[in-house]
């Protein structure tokens, strides 16, 4: 009987964790350090920014990070320093509402939305903020590690159902860390005022769920599967849910102590509820389009703000590659096949997660896949199409 070797790959560190311990780190002093395994661009853009604060630098180059951009807004005004945000790609497009009108509202000056650069100047004042629950997390985020540093002790609501809540669980959990209490309430946060940021030490930073679906999805296609290590079985990331999605869908699981082995079955299709997961959404939605049936992805229209309109850019690059998708105005449907995948020219449209959709796609590809604009993965995961050769999984796809 023929041994099957499954193929193993180490999960790169979580970019949602490092970008708060980063912070948190900051705030304590920088006397320890955030350790992870491999930078991506958003991470050199936050811990650059950081860097130009700890030497009085107003300038904050953040890339297409918007991470580093919505946290470190709040938190300059926190701290009352002025800046200068310069952001590229989509980002200045992208949405600041409301999170820019409660920074008005509390103390601040700010540019125009969409001006670049974005400046600010001002002391924020504690108090009372709203958000709507439908919102970025990332706005509530990066209040909840801002609004600790203020004199006056201040209450967060959100308002309605908080959407992509295990980040700001995250962000909670990586505040407990060092040291800040955020009390929950009813209808959101109480946050005392004159808090102070105290590192545990080095700081050691897990894997990424939401990298490690791509690697999941790949293993679901795969006779001999692929075991993805580094990953917390019991983390707060949110992307976790990938677990049972897969389980939704049929595969083989099997749960270690470092992390997970996934292999091939007969898929069925499922319904996805994307609110809470939106990173997901690609690496899912080429998983759906392997499963038996039609799989529904529902409650994503928050998709078409991200580093492109994904929902569109999922369309675009599954239908090129044959597969019968239709784009709905807050989600897709995808009808899955067994038969091969075809080849074609495809464009990431900038965005990471698109590129790493459409390289793992090729697995399951006739023909050879040329993704157009390949180096967005370089925002996430550097070495992405490095780790997709060692597993040997490269044959079927052409860099552009």
């Amino acid at each position: 009987m023929r041994r099957i070797i499954v193929k193993t790959i180490e999960i790169i560190s979580s970019k949602s964790i490092a970008h708060r311990a980063l912070i948190c780190n900051y705030l304590s002093g920088g006397e320890y350090k955030v350790i992870y395994n491999e930078k991506s661009q958003d991470i050199d853009a936050t811990e650059k920014c950081l860097k130009a604060l700890t030497l009085n630098k107003k300038e904050l180059y953040c890339g297409e990070s918007g991470s580093t951009f919505r946290f470190l807004l709040p938190l300059l005004a926190a701290l009352g320093r002025e800046g200068e945000f310069y952001t590229e790609g989509r980002l200045p497009s992208r949405p600041l509402s409301p999170l820019y009108e409660e920074l008005l509202s509390h103390g601040c000056t700010l540019s125009p939305q969409g001006e670049v650069p974005f400046k600010i100047k001002g002391q924020l004042e504690g108090g009372e903020y709203n958000l709507k629950g439908n919102v970025s997390s990332q706005y509530v985020s990066g209040l909840l590690m801002a609004l600790p540093l203020l004199k006056k002790s201040s209450t967060l609501n959100i308002k309605g159902p908080l959407e992509s809540e295990g980040y700001v669980n995250l962000t909670i959990k990586v505040l407990e860390n060092y040291g800040i209490e955020i009390k929950r309430e009813k209808f959101g946060f109480y946050i005392e005022g004159n808090q102070r940021f105290i590192a545990p030490g080095d700081y050691f930073v897990e894997g990424d769920w939401s990298n490690a679906a791509f690697w999941l999805v790949a293993g679901a296609m795969l006779e001999e599967g692929i075991y993805c290590k580094g990953l917390n079985l019991n983390s707060l990331q949110g992307d976790r849910k990938i677990i049972e999605i897969l389980k939704d869908f049929g595969v083989e699981i099997k749960l270690m102590t470092d992390g997970v082995v996934i292999k091939r079955k007969s898929l069925e299709a499922t319904t996805i509820d994307a609110s809470q997961i939106p990173d997901l959404i690609p690496a899912v939605a080429l998983l759906a389009s392997r499963a038996k049936g039609t799989t529904v992805i529902k409650n994503a229209a928050r998709l078409r703000l991200k580093e492109s309109d994904r929902l569109k850019s999922i369309s675009n690059v599954l239908g090129i590659l044959g597969v019968e998708v239709e784009e709905l105005k807050d989600g897709l449907e995808i009808a899955g096949s067994k038969k091969p995948l075809k080849g074609g020219e495809v464009n990431s449209h900038g965005d990471h997660r698109i590129a790493m959709m459409a390289a793992i796609a090729s697995i399951e590809s006739a023909e050879k896949v040329k993704i157009l604009n390949s180096k967005a993965v370089e925002k996430s995961y550097p070495s992405f199409f490095e780790k997709l050769k060692e597993l040997d999984l490269d044959k079927n796809v052409e860099r552009g």
